[in-house]
């Protein structure tokens, strides 16, 4: 195929397609009007021999082909930008969107106030923020930075290690177990409340063998859910201890360690690799984990990783 006659110029247009599947979605990111995307979606669909977007009953979908091509062209497209950003990067005029999950303690009590700090310095970023969940992969490009990531690195991302936070048990303050010993035979006879967006795809095996040993009545979305579902209840709220830095001025709730050894959980910042190398998003990422540290850290608790670890994190994190 003759490189000189492909139309490279509606690669754009296709990237913001797969990400939204949606027509006007599309054309907000490409700042152009709906009829301007609607026309290159009919051009793509003859370039490809693809409908792209396919309706099913009330909802639009992209095609199976659609979906083969979605990480390829976010690598090449990205890629692609940044040859020429990077040449030209003034973070105060460069203009990107950004799609960020997080946790949705991160969402509502700290990722607000370090957004407000980057349009102060980049006018021109915007953001589509989304809750942790199984159904989010950073790998295939649906994202473009997960905060929170737990667990094992998926071939084709990059990281930098938050903390580490180890599992711990929430009770309402007269549960019988809030403050007597107690086994973890006991424990298996109460039933549990788990938040799912600490407990993605990516949770340690350990993680997974302690849950199969007890009764989960209830998937929670977020903390505050959590703390209400257990409120006056027998239930257990399984939680990593760090929520202790969001419960200020919450009482009647008492936090005790897991009887049953389960290690440590690490929490990353992951994205796919080929941003590696984009200096937008080099610059978003190391802002928003400086902010994330700084909280951590004015929080002093003891959950930062290993200085060797920290080392290891940059690394990755590094212009080759």
């Amino acid at each position: 195929m003759n490189l000189s006659r492909l139309n490279l110029n509606l690669l754009p247009g296709l990237k913001a397609l797969l990400d939204t599947q949606s027509v006007s979605k599309a054309a907000q990111i490409m700042c152009v009007t709906q009829s301007a995307m609607s026309r290159t979606l009919a051009q793509l669909r003859e370039a490809l021999n693809d409908p792209i977007l396919v309706r099913k009953g009330n909802r639009i979908f992209l095609s199976e082909k659609a979906l083969s091509l979605h990480e390829d062209v976010n690598r090449v497209v990205s890629q692609a930008s940044s040859i020429f950003e990077n040449q030209q990067f003034y973070i105060a005029t460069t203009q990107r969107h950004f799609r960020i999950a997080a946790g949705h303690v991160v969402l509502e009590r700290i990722l607000p106030e370090v957004l407000q700090k980057i349009w102060a310095l980049a006018p021109g970023l915007t953001f589509d923020l989304q809750a942790i969940n199984p159904a989010v992969d950073v790998a295939t490009g649906k994202l473009d930075l997960s905060i929170g990531y737990m667990g094992a690195e998926e071939e084709g991302l990059s990281s930098f290690a938050l903390m580490k936070d180890r599992m711990c048990l929430i009770l309402c303050e007269n549960h019988p177990l809030a403050h007597e010993s107690f086994s973890e035979d006991v424990l298996k006879s109460f039933s549990f409340v788990v938040q799912r967006d600490n407990m993605n795809l990516h949770q340690q095996g350990e993680i997974n063998r302690f849950l199969n040993s007890v009764q989960v009545k209830t998937w929670s979305p977020g903390l505050s859910v959590s703390l209400a579902l257990i409120k006056g209840t027998d239930c257990v709220f399984l939680a990593p201890a760090s929520v202790s830095m969001f419960m200020e001025g919450l009482s009647g709730y008492v936090i005790r360690e897991c009887p049953k050894t389960i290690p440590e959980v690490s929490f990353n910042i992951v994205w796919p690799e080929y941003w590696e190398l984009n200096r937008a998003h080099r610059w978003l990422r190391e802002f928003i984990r400086d902010e994330l540290l700084e909280h951590i850290q004015s929080k002093e608790l003891d959950m930062f990783v290993s200085e060797s670890e920290k080392s290891q994190g940059a690394a990755c994190d590094r212009f080759s």
